[in-house]
């Protein structure tokens, strides 16, 4: 019996981790630790040492170096581990046969009908010769071909879990698109804390560089733990990088993405899109996807994006600085933290053609922020861009950056607390807009911040039960340089509003608005509690523009409410049974001040006309002036000097209260 010599140098340098340094420029590598050695046998031993008879079980406990050649191996044999090793050649089974993961290495080959003994697969880096650490592009692809490799083999061999605990390489992909790790079908690739992934730069005149991990046309995949590290700041330029992912969902049904640190793409951390467009006949689009409990930072462009999907599942995630400048790149638009935005263009007819589709999206109990948000106001916030409902998002944590939605249908916003940042509700440009922008919410949500809270425009949205906070409490119809556009359809009901400058305003133009029930509580040095304008044009139809059984309070003067004036400016408005301060009018027409009650402030006049506002009426109003707390003339209607009012202007039935 021939047996083999090995010495204890050659059987250390094998079987433990090598951490060879073979050059390279790259900057974020920490030192790789060597891991445990998991074959602990000493004693080498030759086949023929082995009874490998059909159907027999064989236990290696032993070094066998196969010596180039190829086995054949009977029906039905299992190999099992016990501290050995095989090495040097290749088993081909010839049918039923079983090995242990835990013998697969680089240098033995298996073929045939063979499976694993367990569905579970850990990969261990040494066994592998991937190289850690800092490397040259050729040992980068070497690793990324390797690991490439190995996930297909583990797949097509039965195993559905690849574990990889301790590993921190660079990988650079094959293929145009650069794509590392291709997920199949059935499975689920584990990884841990110490698990770093990271994308090595390709040449600037390059397209792209390497996707980490892609998961394309395939079902039933989960991924779990690890870090993805991108390579936006491996470049010696600050823009025009190769485009790349770290992770990419490319038509993939039932998926779990869960724990896993998404980082410095040049593009986005997370993509989610289909191999087809929906007009394609063998279109599939991505759905029945979790994101779940994963970090997102400091991606170029987005953190995370939609562009196709349905019931897709956003929680428990943070989201960091998505879309943020750094030292060593510039961000690249949208600059945020999400982004759902499906591509659509219309045909020469006017008709709308979806080349993608986003629906039935929750994000939920996440966290999101930018680091210095004073300093990089354009990064981080969920944006909405396009898509249909269901959109939610709900019970979600947001500082200094908001939430923002365009143009779609469905969304809801609920729920969320909101420090630095507001709500963008719609968009100027989808006034009228019913088509496509209808049945938006935004609700229970409390935002507090140093500008607007809440900007509201565009179709169809319904805005309840918040708490706002800011130097202007809601914004609405801005957004457009086109006074023709501005807001349609839009509910603002039972709302605490508290504003440094002013409550409400509005600009361009409303239509069928009720502004209702609201409490508005003017901070010190408060300007006006509403500051409201309406530019509709059509004089035979009424604009529906309505505010009524609001309350304003405040600190003005020494009046009781001490509510601030309101300021209305608008055509076609109907202002009634409100507690507010003072009126001013400041033009428009067909303006409609009745049953109200005005406690104005010291010192000014009740209803005071700083211009004409014909076909426009003021009856049944309660106002209070205090004329013993000024020596100013103080009057519960005042026209203002060389103001002359149309004939249509009906002044009648208010009642005034003199203190």
């Amino acid at each position: 019996m021939k047996k083999l010599i090995f010495s204890f140098l050659f059987c250390s340098l094998f079987f433990v981790s090598c951490s060879t340094d073979d050059g390279g420029d790259n900057d974020q590598n920490p030192e790789s630790e060597p891991e445990p050695i998991i074959i602990t046998a000493t004693e080498p031993c030759v086949i023929s040492d082995l009874d490998i008879n059909a159907n027999a079980t064989i236990t290696i406990d032993c070094l066998l170096d196969l010596e180039g050649q190829t086995i054949e191996v009977p029906e039905g044999v299992t190999f099992t581990f016990d501290g050995g090793d095989i090495f040097n050649g290749t088993l081909d089974f010839s049918s039923a046969g079983e090995i242990a993961g835990e013998l697969l290495n680089s240098k033995l080959t298996i073929t045939g009908d063979v499976s694993l003994l367990s569905e579970e697969f850990e990969f261990v880096p040494s066994r592998w010769e991937i190289i850690e650490g800092d490397v040259i592009i050729e040992t980068a692809k070497k690793n990324s071909k390797t690991i490439q490799n190995l996930v297909t083999q583990i797949a097509s061999i039965g195993g559905s879990v690849f574990k990889i605990d301790r590993l921190d390489a660079f990988f650079h992909g094959d293929g145009p698109f650069k794509y590392n790790i291709i997920m199949p079908s059935d499975f689920h690739l584990k990884m841990s804390d110490q698990t770093h992934l990271r994308t090595f730069p390709a040449t600037v005149t390059e397209d792209y560089s390497t996707f980490l991990i892609i998961i394309q046309n395939a079902e039933n995949v989960t991924i779990s733990g690890g870090n993805l590290h991108g390579d936006r700041d491996l470049y010696d330029q600050k823009d025009n990088l190769p485009l790349s992912h770290t992770m990419k969902i490319k038509t993939g049904n039932n998926i779990l993405i869960d724990g896993v640190y998404m980082s410095n793409a040049t593009q986005d951390g997370l993509a989610i899109e289909s191999d087809k467009f929906t007009f394609h006949p063998d279109y599939l689009g991505s759905k029945n996807i979790t994101i779940n409990n994963c970090v997102f930072e400091a991606n170029r462009r987005i953190n995370f994006t939609i562009t196709d999907g349905q019931y897709v599942t956003v929680q428990n995630c943070t989201f960091i600085d998505g879309g943020i400048d750094t030292e060593k790149s510039d961000s690249r638009a949208p600059s945020c933290n999400i982004n759902i935005e499906p591509h659509r263009e219309r045909e020469d007819d006017g008709t709308l053609k979806e080349y993608q589709r986003v629906s039935d999206v929750t994000i939920k109990n996440s966290k999101q922020y930018v680091n210095d948000y004073e300093v990089n106001t354009k990064a981080g916030g969920f944006l909405i861009s396009h898509g249909n409902g269901p959109i939610i998002v709900e019970d979600n944590e947001m500082i200094g950056c908001g939430v923002s939605f365009h143009t779609v249908d469905g969304v809801i916003i609920r729920n969320n607390t909101i420090t630095d940042a507001g709500i963008g509700a719609g968009s100027a440009e989808s006034f009228g807009r019913t088509d496509f922008v209808f049945d938006n919410e935004v609700y229970e949500n409390h935002v507090t911040t140093t500008a607007t809270a809440l900007n509201v425009s565009g179709n169809g949205v319904v805005v309840n039960n918040n708490i706002f906070e800011g130097v202007v409490g809601i914004s609405l119809g801005a957004g457009s340089t086109d006074v023709s556009k501005g807001a349609s359809n839009i509910i603002i009901s039972n709302n605490t509003i508290k504003a440094s400058s002013r409550g409400i305003r509005s600009l361009n133009t409303i239509e069928n608005v009720i502004i209702e029930g609201n409490m508005l509580e003017m901070l010190e040095g408060a300007v006006w509690s509403f500051a409201l304008s309406n530019e509709w044009s059509d004089e035979s139809t009424e604009a529906n523009f309505i505010v009524k059984n609001n309350t304003v309070t405040g600190m003005k003067s020494e009046s009781t409410s001490g509510a601030p004036p309101g300021l209305f400016g608008a055509n076609s408005i109907t202002v009634s049974n409100n507690k507010l301060g003072d009126i001013q009018i400041n033009g428009g027409r067909n303006i409609n001040v009745y049953d109200n009650e005005i406690d104005t402030n010291i010192g000014e006049h009740g209803i005071l006309f700083y211009a004409d506002a014909t076909s426009s009426n003021f009856k049944d109003n309660t106002i209070t002036i205090y004329p013993s707390k000024t020596p100013l003339q103080v009057n519960c209607i005042k026209v203002d000097d060389d103001i002359t009012l149309s004939d249509s202007v009906i002044i009648e039935n208010n009642t005034c209260i003199e203190l």
